[in-house]
Formats: structure tokens, C-alpha cells, sequence
């Protein structure tokens, strides 16, 4: 016969330790921790101490978003034209070594280094790119590090790419640029002026490509007539 006091025992250290791991994994998961949200309502101008791992998002007039995250302190100094720039969001993450500061000066443009908007530019690749992110970025930093830079994409900046403008040649040098939940992205390990360009369609090219492609066709249809006949 079975023995009752051992099955109910059974059950009872089985359903004891089911209720602990329960318990403790409760214990282990952490709650997500929100941005730190500061509105900046009044001036264009805000300096503050950022510990390390802290993520604030800065907004600007209710227009304008700046988020900054880094895994050291900094000490940040923004400055941020929102009543032109408008809604715009954008996020640098920085990897430094030390504690250090940084200054940023967004702007909606940068007439000095050809961006107007609906301007176009001719970058170091000898490409054409037009200007019309409405948002470039002056950054200065006291540590060598890198960096993250994002951009929430938009009808302005659909099929765009970061670049920054090297003071020594005077010319827009475009980097790889990825999109990554609705951000466009690149990753850079020095800082100077920033934006988002966009390529721009060379017109030209495409009519000689299809000039030539068109030749083609007419060439084939006329061997085959000449086949045909013979």
C-alpha cells in the first residue's frame, strides 16, 4: 500500500521549491529604468553634470530632443536653436576612457560649410548629397573616445548618411550609416560638425544608362529581322 505521509510530503517540498525559484526570480529581475526627461523651457542653453550610465533626454522648447549617455561623467554644455530646428531627435552615446566635458552647438544650418537647406554639396567620394536634414551638430570633446550618433528617421533623411566636415580639406566626408529601430546610425571616434546627407540622384547617368539600354534592344531586334529574312 502506498504510503500517504511520504506523497504528501513529496508534494509538499516539491511545491516549497517551486514557490522559492519563483521568489528569487523575482528577486533578479530589475525594473527598466526611463530616461531622466529634462524640459528645457526658457533660453536655449544648458549645462549640467551627467554621471556615468545615466541617460538623460534634453527637449528642448517642446520641439527639439537631445539624449547623451555616457559610461564615464561628463560635464555637457548644449546649446540648441529648437525654434529652427524644430522636432527633431537626436542621440549621441560616448565610450570615453575618463571623465571629460563636451560642448555641443546644434543649429538648423551652417552657412560657412554650404549646408542651406535644399543646398547640395559635393563630398570627398566626389559624390553630390542634398542638405535638408535641418539639424547639424557643432561637438567638441576633451578626451579622445567614441562615439554613437543617431538620428530618428524622417521624410527629410529617408536613404541618408552621417557625415562630418574635416576642417583641414574643407570637404563633407560621408561614413557608414546604418538604420536601427527607426534611428539612422553611425559610429565615430573623433568629433568635429555633423549631419545627415542625402544622396542625390544624377540624372544624367540614368539617361545615358537607358540611351544604352535602349541601343541594345534595337540592336537585338534588328539581328533578329536580318535572321529572319536570310
Amino acid at each position: 500500500m502506498i504510503n500517504i505521509n511520504k506523497i504528501f510530503f513529496s508534494t509538499l517540498v516539491i511545491t516549497s521549491l517551486i514557490f522559492s525559484s519563483m521568489a528569487f526570480g523575482v528577486q533578479e529581475v530589475a525594473a527598466a529604468k526611463d530616461d531622466e526627461k529634462v524640459n528645457i523651457d526658457n533660453g536655449d542653453r544648458v549645462q549640467q553634470q551627467i554621471s556615468a550610465d545615466n541617460r538623460i533626454r534634453f527637449r528642448f522648447e517642446e520641439e527639439t530632443k537631445i539624449t547623451f549617455e555616457a559610461n564615464k561623467p561628463a560635464n555637457v554644455n548644449i546649446k540648441c536653436d529648437a525654434e529652427r530646428i524644430g522636432e527633431k531627435d537626436f542621440e549621441i552615446e560616448v565610450d570615453a576612457d575618463e571623465t571629460f566635458n563636451m560642448t555641443m552647438k546644434c543649429k538648423e544650418e551652417e552657412y560657412e560649410k554650404g549646408l542651406l537647406n535644399g543646398n547640395t554639396v559635393q563630398a570627398r567620394n566626389r559624390n553630390r548629397y542634398r542638405y535638408q536634414e535641418g539639424f547639424v551638430a557643432d561637438i567638441e570633446c576633451t578626451c579622445d573616445c567614441e562615439a554613437k550618433l543617431r538620428m530618428q528617421a524622417n521624410d527629410e533623411n529617408r536613404g541618408g548618411t552621417w557625415a562630418y566636415y574635416d576642417e583641414s580639406e574643407e570637404e563633407w566626408v560621408p561614413v557608414e550609416t546604418t538604420e536601427k529601430d527607426g534611428y539612422l546610425e553611425c559610429e565615430t571616434d573623433h568629433f568635429s560638425t555633423w549631419t545627415i546627407l542625402v544622396p542625390e540622384i544624377d540624372y544624367t547617368i540614368l539617361v545615358i544608362a537607358g540611351i544604352s539600354i535602349a541601343a541594345v534592344i534595337l540592336i537585338g531586334v534588328a539581328i533578329l529581322i536580318l535572321k529572319r529574312r536570310k
